[in-house]
């Protein structure tokens, strides 16, 4: 006499791709606000670049902003006046992919399921996170590619995030060195915050 029992498992976050570039509109319905961005993504490295339209209620803005985890930096250029602004970070590093402790919350498809070329599976993903953050987001099944992702928290709001016309790897890592307009802000902001010796 045999007995098999077999019991069912959720899934463990899957590994998105650690760098990609793609677009990503952005959106905090709340405050009437919307970027649309040009987004490099470098997991590994916890290095985001970003080239933006930012709209918030008539007014719009452009900026690039340079966020490197790493060295703690934040490099922003306006690119109407292109002056730039160099600061620590105020936010930690957020991932693009599922987030490392999501739960699985199930898979669906996108689009006409039985037409051909039409539809793209995808998988739900949600963590609470430590620091006050809800995390939901999509990936695409199996690939496990972002198509989705929102967090929420009391000191950011709602943040709602799309992404499209992802492509795997970076075209040219020279993105992630900050632009030639902020070498004089990076020395000015360097000098500030050199702690004097005692």
């Amino acid at each position: 006499l045999f007995v098999v029992s077999a019991y069912a498992q959720a899934p463990k976050p899957c590994d998105s791709p650690a760098q990609w570039e793609a677009r990503e509109i952005r959106q905090d319905y709340s405050k009437k606000f919307a970027e649309y961005r040009k987004l490099s993504y470098d997991e590994t490295n916890k290095r985001i670049r970003e080239v933006e339209e930012i709209i918030i209620g008539t007014d719009k803005e452009y900026y690039d902003r340079l966020y490197l985890h790493n060295e703690n930096k934040n490099y922003s250029v306006n690119l109407k006046t292109r002056k730039c602004e160099v600061s620590a970070l105020t936010r930690p590093f957020r991932y693009r992919g599922v987030y490392p402790q999501a739960k699985f919350d199930g898979i669906f498809n996108i689009g006409a399921v039985g037409v051909s070329g039409e539809v793209v599976a995808v998988q739900a993903w949600s963590a609470n996170i430590t620091g006050g953050f809800f995390y939901t987001g999509l990936v695409t099944y199996p690939s496990c590619y972002p198509v989705q992702n929102i967090y929420v928290s009391k000191e950011y709001g709602f943040e709602h995030s799309d992404y499209f016309d992802l492509n795997i790897g970076i075209v040219d890592l020279n993105v992630f060195v900050p632009p030639r307009e902020c070498v004089q802000a990076e020395k000015e902001w360097e000098m500030k915050n050199i702690s004097p010796i005692v």
